[in-house]
């Protein structure tokens, strides 16, 4: 009898362990889009250099926000996109399958984190940065 407490005792710290790395694993795998542009912004112009330059007109992308860099001499455009709306979720679904985020029917290579899309990133010296800054948001 005594046996058999000992095992049921051990199952239920081994269940409660279990239910422990089940809950932090998925807090940890949550989106990003609770955090906004001028966030991501920042965070890569801390990491990388450069200044944000301004907000960028949006429509042909059919983001919901959009900010300019200027890094290295050279502009990098992020978009935010917002997957709670069917449309954008669609949208962001077809950059992220393609790699690529079309303007006026010019593809333009693109780098996807979560709700956020970065362009024009891949010819400025700094490239391998930049990556690096806006996966780690």
């Amino acid at each position: 009898m005594r046996k058999t407490a000992k095992i049921m005792n051990c199952l239920v710290a081994a269940g409660s362990v279990l239910l422990l790395l089940l809950t932090v694993s998925c807090a940890s795998t949550s989106d990003n889009s609770d955090r906004s542009l001028p966030e991501l912004a920042n965070h890569i112009v801390t990491r990388v250099g450069g200044v944000v330059d301004g907000k960028v007109f949006v429509v042909p992308v059919k983001a919901v926000d959009g900010v300019s860099l200027r890094i290295e001499g050279r502009d990098v455009f992020l978009y935010q996109y917002d997957p709670t709306k069917k449309k954008q979720k669609h949208k962001l679904d077809q950059i992220r399958k393609s790699g690529k985020l079309y303007i006026n029917g010019i593809p333009f290579e693109a780098a996807v984190n979560g709700c956020f899309v970065m362009i024009e990133h891949q010819t400025n010296i700094k490239k391998k940065e930049l990556l690096a800054a806006f996966q780690s948001f």
